[in-house]
């Protein structure tokens, strides 16, 4: 059995594994035009700091590929005739397949104003986004950021840590609203500003600056004119899919390949795993899930299912954790969601960067988890959502899940916290 996998990132190696567990025989091609090797994407910014290696940030030894009989091809996709079961490719022509696992990923957005074409415009989500920001950063003074999240906030630490003057313009009333309430996003602002990064909020693009055919500045909506030599847009990421187009694989309005509850497409011996897949959420939404763990677990289903299980795939609860600048942030369970007649509990320290907020419905049982400063464990969250715990029972065990209690005062509710309808 022939099985070819475009997508390198954690979907592809984690089906490539799955395959191989299944299937010592079967020939396993895995196409890649980003790199060489399976590396984890969020520690990018650590290689532009100079503080890892690129094989630092692979979780596999090298020879990973060798020991497991895998045939890696460096090279584009062009497109797919799923009648011949045939992959075109920019170098090397074609190559068949038996049966197809597509975990090609995503990339990131770019909003269609004139400029962006622009050699020191650019994102900051793949390998060669990082290779474009090294170069860019040996010559840029001052840096425009537009978009808000995860990226937007990481790559404003990295600049200004290599020296660059950073504005950061969110459209939004206050920092990453889909993640954080008003009062997390002021102080996750306040902090930003403490590092010296300029933040407009309520601010939306306008027009990008050009001069001589390079970035000279950009024009906000709302009046402001910033000059600027070098533009990365954080306003999210599309699935890498524009090569499916004529393939007659559906897509979803947003590009992302549509599967069923398997991780199959409608193409028979067609599969899907990763930021590229669309699949239907716990709210009966469908869309692509762009998460790292998301993909780890779809590329494990999507890798057995290929091979003829019939392993159903059903997100886990949401957990996600990350450092805005020196600020810890975890989060698990349904926060933000807006379900009906939720409420928060929330408790600021006095005098701290530290703030918990706690989701729960109106039997009292804890549904979500929203930290900032602290460092908690998940696993405990986590594990209080599916037991249905009430908020009190919660609180007072609280401290379990906090991490590094030798470094920082033990975790005390406080009498004064709380308690906001949603």
């Amino acid at each position: 059995m022939k099985y070819v996998i475009i997508g390198n990132g954690v979907a592809g190696i984690n089906s490539a594994n799955e395959i191989r567990r299944r299937d010592t025989s079967a020939e396993i091609t895995i196409i890649s035009k980003e790199s060489d090797h399976f590396f984890s994407r969020t520690a990018l910014m650590y290689i532009f700091c100079g503080q890892m290696s690129q094989q630092d940030i692979e979780p596999f030894e090298r020879d990973h590929y060798q020991r497991m009989n895998y045939k890696r091809v460096r090279d584009e996709v062009l497109r797919i005739d799923t009648n011949n079961k045939t992959i075109y490719l920019a170098k090397q022509n074609t190559i068949q397949y038996d049966r197809l696992l597509i975990a090609s990923g995503s990339v990131g957005r770019l909003p269609g104003f004139l400029g962006e074409e622009l050699d020191e415009v650019g994102n900051f989500v793949t390998w060669q986004n990082l290779e474009w920001l090294q170069e860019k950063a040996k010559t840029a003074k001052h840096a425009c950021i537009i978009g808000g999240g995860l990226i937007g906030i990481e790559t404003a630490e990295i600049l200004l840590l290599a020296g660059i003057n950073v504005s950061f313009i969110i459209r939004e009333d206050w920092f990453w609203p889909i993640a954080l309430n008003k009062n997390e996003g002021d102080l996750i602002t306040e902090q930003m500003k403490h590092h010296s990064c300029d933040v407009y909020l309520k601010t939306d693009l306008q027009e990008i600056v050009e001069r001589d055919g390079h970035v000279a500045g950009i024009k906000t909506k709302q009046g402001d004119e910033i000059d600027c030599d070098l533009i990365v847009f954080a306003i999210g990421v599309r699935p890498q899919t524009d090569w499916l187009k004529e393939s007659g694989i559906v897509l979803d309005s947003s590009g992302g390949i549509v599967v069923n509850e398997f991780l199959q497409t409608n193409v028979d011996d067609v599969y899907a795993a990763g930021d590229c897949t669309s699949v239907v959420w716990f709210n009966n939404v469908r869309r692509p899930e762009q998460l790292w763990y998301t993909s780890r677990d779809q590329g494990k289903i999507a890798g057995g299912n290929i091979t003829g299980d019939k392993q159903i795939y059903k997100r886990g609860m949401f957990y996600n954790s990350a450092k805005f600048f020196d600020l810890e942030y975890t989060t698990a369970g349904y926060v933000n969601f807006k379900l009906d007649n939720e409420a928060d509990w929330y408790q600021h320290e006095q005098g701290t960067n530290y703030t918990q907020r706690i989701t729960y419905l109106p039997d009292n049982t804890v549904i979500g988890f929203n930290f900032i400063g602290r460092r908690w464990d998940h696993r405990p969250l986590m594990k209080w959502i599916n037991e249905k715990r009430t908020l009190d029972w919660v609180i007072s065990h609280l401290h379990e899940a906090n991490y590094d209690e030798e470094c920082m005062p033990k975790f005390t509710p406080l009498t004064i916290a709380k308690e906001v309808q949603s």
